[in-house]
């Protein structure tokens, strides 16, 4: 999976004691205590371009499958970089109950909004669907360029946020399949104004496992059916009406603290 550049002062990673702690990078390559690794091309232009650092900074690397190493850069010759790993960290910051954010495909800026606040608020997955009123082109290749783009978001989010662990970011299909295909979810929440319950209430009585968020305009009438005939429990908010990219963060977070975690 490659890296995106990011905008000067992202990939700070999480702050310790009033302080930066060391940046943080995604890399798919074998990890190991003791052993020296080059970058990837795009990892590397991040670190000694953007954030131009130098031999001997500190710097955390984490490859996806748990933990993170500790390291330091050893040399840098123009685009190669070279890190020296001197730990590794059995650390995760992941939350206590998995939940998949079904987000009805948006507008792009907020789209990519929703899907970083998703990955920093603990989203195991997201699953991107297309909804009757979703703003997206029909075309398989502008699809596969937004899916490609999330994907890099994800990984973005997890560099700068702390987790160690990047969530699945699924192809995107129609609403009607998803909410077909996954009937086997033993609770899963629309977000729907007007419902009987709030999702908090949904929360405590049930594990929520997936939380369905919908695009600008809202679910169809003929949308919300199919979801009541498959088995998804409408819940909402509170009385105000918000933003999709509003209220796929407030569900994420609403389901986090009533689970225990620390958002």
């Amino acid at each position: 999976m490659s890296v995106p550049d990011r905008p000067d002062g992202e990939n700070r990673g999480p702050q310790r004691e009033g302080r930066p702690a060391a940046p943080r990078f995604f890399v798919d390559v074998p990890l190991a205590a003791g052993a020296t690794v080059t970058l990837p091309a795009t990892v590397a232009h991040h670190a000694s371009r953007v954030l131009r650092l130098g031999a001997g900074d500190a710097i955390t690397l984490f490859d996806g499958t748990g933990g993170e190493y500790a390291g330091a850069i050893a040399a840098i010759d123009r685009d190669r970089v070279d890190v020296a790993i001197a730990s590794f960290a059995d650390v995760e910051r992941e939350p206590p109950r998995p939940v998949t954010l079904v987000q009805a495909i948006i507008a792009a800026d907020p789209m990519d909004w929703a899907m970083r606040k998703a990955v920093e608020l603990g989203a195991a997955r997201i699953a991107p669907v297309i909804a009757a009123r979703s703003n997206v082109a029909r075309g398989g290749d502008r699809l596969d360029k937004r899916l490609a783009h999330w994907r890099q978001i994800a990984v973005s989010a997890c560099e700068q946020c702390g987790r160690n662990r990047v969530p699945p970011v699924d192809a995107p299909l129609p609403l009607e399949l998803w909410l077909e295909r996954d009937a086997h979810a033993q609770c899963r929440a629309m977000l729907a104004p007007g419902a009987s319950r709030s999702l908090a209430r949904v929360a405590r009585e049930s594990s929520v496992e997936a939380v369905i968020v919908g695009p600008e305009g809202g679910f169809t009438d003929a949308e919300l059916a199919l979801a009541d005939r498959c088995g998804i429990v409408r819940a909402h908010l509170g009385p105000r009406t918000l933003r999709a990219e509003t209220a796929a963060a407030a569900a994420l977070a609403t389901i986090a603290a009533v689970a225990g975690d620390a958002v």
